[in-house]
């Protein structure tokens, strides 16, 4: 059976994709190109906003005039049935922690594999990347959050399963591992670890990759700061820290239920340039319900005080069965006119913070191919670099930087 895949959000669920590949290789079926050619059509969906949620939904009517066979796994599935069930008929819907479950509509199924033991699902990086989920669900509880509804509460893997999952990769040609969840830094809460533990033991291995860890949330890290800065000190990590604030004032974090400070970030932020000197990226809400001028004013100063190497951008968009879906919008104009500002920021600083890198020489690690016969990496800090010069994907390259822009550094191999 020919089986095609389609993936949309964030890094956890290319995770749960890469393993639901495996699983389909492990029965004996083929990996299709095209929706066209496949027996089964699997598309693992994201409802972090509308606007996700409306293109997913219209390319789902799409690929059900072409498939008889759908699946419709992720977010969507769990936290939005009765959405589906009114917008399609006839398919097969597979929440987040029943992904091994996703052939259950071939013939060709065998007996499941429980949830806690998904990492033994036999799976392949995609090119140079290896992608590791490490738990599933949360410890938080956001005003806004509907991937909570989805994904749950938190549910940490063995460390021994993650380890083991890595090496696999790792054999199979994986130069760069993707550390994943809804939230890192709450892994291991609830088997008696934490991140920086399991870290130790996969930087143990006596292999050659890097690691990229995913975003955490600051609440989570009030117990292992100190720990989680010491942890990207180890050389094969990538000096990246994605924490993401969503607002620079208190009285709107409290809204949101975020359970941390502006403060508290702020210092977190402090010390990890103090000490790493890496990539900060972080993430905020445009037009957050009941959020003031002078609210937003403090988002702005945050963000002048931190000069974020990377700014994320989401407009508030209300979520079914969320806290934050009862209250009381800001206006659509104002949440456009402060988006813009937050993107301005983005640019300005994005640009400013990679002026240091001019003209230097980088170790970069080529993970996939770019546009024009270039080439993309990573260097130590994850800042993306385009490589013009004839090299191939999986080779760690010395660039000197000729270019920068607000997103991405460019440069020839030296």
């Amino acid at each position: 059976m020919l089986v095609y895949f389609e993936t949309y959000g964030c890094t956890a669920n290319r995770s749960d994709t890469d393993l639901m590949k495996g699983l389909a290789r492990e029965k004996g079926h083929e990996i299709a190109n095209s929706p066209e050619e496949a027996d089964l059509v699997v598309v693992n969906t994201c409802t972090v906003i509308k606007k996700t949620q409306d293109r997913i939904l219209s390319r789902l009517r799409d690929l059900k005039k072409i498939s008889e066979n759908l699946v419709v796994a992720g977010c969507m599935a769990s936290a939005q049935p009765e959405l589906l069930d009114k917008y399609l008929s006839d398919f097969y819907k597979i929440e987040p922690r029943k992904i091994t479950d996703f052939l259950n509509n071939s013939s060709s199924c065998e007996k499941q594999i429980k949830f806690d033991n998904k990492l033994s699902i036999p799976c392949s990086p995609s090119g140079v990347i290896g992608r590791v989920q490490i738990s599933e669900g949360c410890l938080g509880n956001c005003s806004y959050c509907i991937t909570k509804n989805a994904r749950g509460d938190l549910f940490s893997f063995p460390e021994k399963d993650v380890v083991e999952k890595v090496e696999e990769l790792v054999e199979k040609g994986a130069k760069e591992i993707q550390i994943t969840a809804q939230d890192t830094a709450a892994y291991g809460r609830d088997i008696g670890s934490d991140l920086p533990s399991l870290i130790d033991k996969i930087t143990d291995l006596n292999k050659d990759f890097k690691i990229r860890i995913g975003m955490m949330n600051p609440f989570n890290l009030k117990d292992i700061r100190k720990e989680v800065i010491e942890m990207f000190k180890e050389k094969k990590i990538y000096n990246f820290l994605h924490l993401p604030v969503q607002s620079g004032s208190d009285r709107v974090l409290d809204l949101m239920n975020r359970n941390y400070s502006r403060n508290f970030f702020l210092e977190t932020v402090k010390m990890f340039k103090k000490e790493i000197g890496g990539t900060v990226s972080t993430d905020f809400i445009a037009g957050f319900p009941k959020e003031r001028d002078k609210d937003f004013k403090k988002t702005v100063d945050l963000i002048h005080k931190i000069k974020p190497d990377i700014i994320n951008i989401t407009r508030f968009s209300p979520r079914p069965g969320t806290k934050a879906d009862d209250y009381k919008e800001v206006k659509s104009a104002e949440k456009k006119e402060r988006s813009k500002k937050l993107t301005e920021l983005r640019k300005k600083y994005g640009k400013k913070n990679k002026e240091r890198y001019l003209g230097s020489e980088l170790d970069v690690l080529v993970t996939k191919e770019g546009k024009k016969d270039s080439f993309i990496g990573r260097d130590k800090n994850y800042n993306p670099v385009v490589v013009h010069d004839n090299v191939s994907i999986g080779d760690e390259v010395k660039v000197k930087i000729s270019d920068i822009h607000f997103a991405y550094l460019e440069g020839e191999k030296n």
